[in-house]
């Protein structure tokens, strides 16, 4: 079943480039309504094998670069039968003809893939703008003009984030990523091989998560993005690795307390208070035990008071919520590839050099 499952996102994109002249000959021969409605399925699985491949984790280049071209064929050749009825749509089509020579530019000549998410959503917008063309055509009443101008402006925004997308990637290299990673591990190191630290895979956090988990990703998120502002971020790091330190699994305690006093309300004094007891005043700094002790704000009632504190209560609220919210996802959305591949790469190294270490010292 396993290698079944790798061929069907690609077998859908490719059922929807055997379509997509069926669809342009329909419009050709004004057999609108049966276009729409085809159009609408074939929108349909570029959503349903985008989704397989990620839940069964089966992507691949090959699929990317077929979905793309299905998606670019099917969107200008009806763009070109929507502008015969009505002239608005070439500018769509224009726009859609320069991302697509900018995407190719850089693939052959920069060896760059870019898949961004505003990308992702243009497209849909694209075909859901589209299907309200040939609604258009069939419903002469119906104005579809507003939504050709919403496309054109998410168009132009994409167009734009492509190009400074193809900038910063040609000043990225390998090498600077891997001293990022040696960088943040190096600071956060004693803290992550520390027994007590250990213990915290254990601990169960968020769904099928632990709090070793969900704290080393905050603090990497911490990391990255406090360097990139300018931000103390090596006390962003280890803050980050150390505000959920408290005692105990909280999903354990069975004693009836206040409602002000339970969990949410009093882990981020009590995470202090521990860090310190284990680790001592040079790890938990006056810096950092501020930015640790208001991290759970408003709920502790605790205001942040400085930049530092405000990004860990915002990372710390926004990978709870993960993907859709996450803050490598709110940072760079317009201007980084999908967005898990990078610190999910980064994240691994960490945890392996974590298990050479911690196997050498037995």
């Amino acid at each position: 079943m396993a290698n079944v499952k790798k061929y069907i996102p690609n077998i859908l994109t490719s059922f929807r480039l055997i379509l997509t002249p069926i669809i342009i000959f329909l419009g050709i021969t004004n057999h609108y309504i049966i276009l729409i409605i085809l159009a609408i399925l074939t929108a349909l699985t570029d959503f349903v094998d985008g989704f397989l491949a990620r839940r069964w984790k089966v992507t691949s280049d090959l699929g990317a670069k077929l979905d793309a071209i299905a998606d670019k064929a099917l969107a200008i050749g009806l763009l070109i039968i929507l502008i015969v009825k009505n002239h608005a749509f070439f500018y769509v089509l224009i726009l859609e003809c320069l991302i697509g020579l900018l995407n190719l530019y850089f693939f052959f000549v920069k060896g760059i893939s870019a898949s961004l998410l505003v990308g992702k959503f243009k497209t849909w917008i694209i075909f859901i703008t589209i299907i309200l063309g040939f609604v258009g055509i069939v419903f002469p009443y119906f104005d579809v003009d507003i939504f050709v101008y919403i496309t054109v402006i998410l168009q132009v925004i994409t167009l734009l984030c492509y190009l400074v997308y193809g900038i910063r990637s040609k000043h990225v290299k390998k090498k600077q990523i891997n001293n990022e990673y040696l960088e943040f591990y190096e600071i956060i190191e004693p803290i992550l091989l520390a027994s007590e630290m250990q213990k915290r895979k254990n601990y169960p956090h968020h769904i099928n998560e632990s709090v070793y988990a969900h704290v080393l990703r905050v603090a990497f998120d911490c990391y990255k993005i406090g360097k990139k502002l300018h931000m103390d971020y090596r006390s962003l790091a280890i803050a980050g690795l150390l505000h959920d330190f408290y005692e105990r699994p909280w999903q354990g305690k069975k004693e009836k307390k206040p409602f002000l006093q339970n969990h949410a309300f009093t882990h981020a004094r009590e995470a202090v208070d521990n860090a310190k007891k284990f680790f001592g005043s040079e790890v938990v700094t006056p810096k950092v035990e501020s930015i640790m002790v208001t991290h759970m704000f408003p709920l502790n009632r605790r205001i942040p008071r400085c930049r530092e504190a405000w990004l860990l209560t915002l990372v710390d609220k926004a990978d709870s919520i993960d993907f859709i919210l996450h803050p490598i996802a709110l940072y760079r959305i317009f201007f980084r590839k999908e967005i898990e591949t990078h610190r999910e790469n980064v994240l691994r190294k960490v945890k392996r050099r974590i298990q050479k270490k911690l196997k050498g010292t037995k």
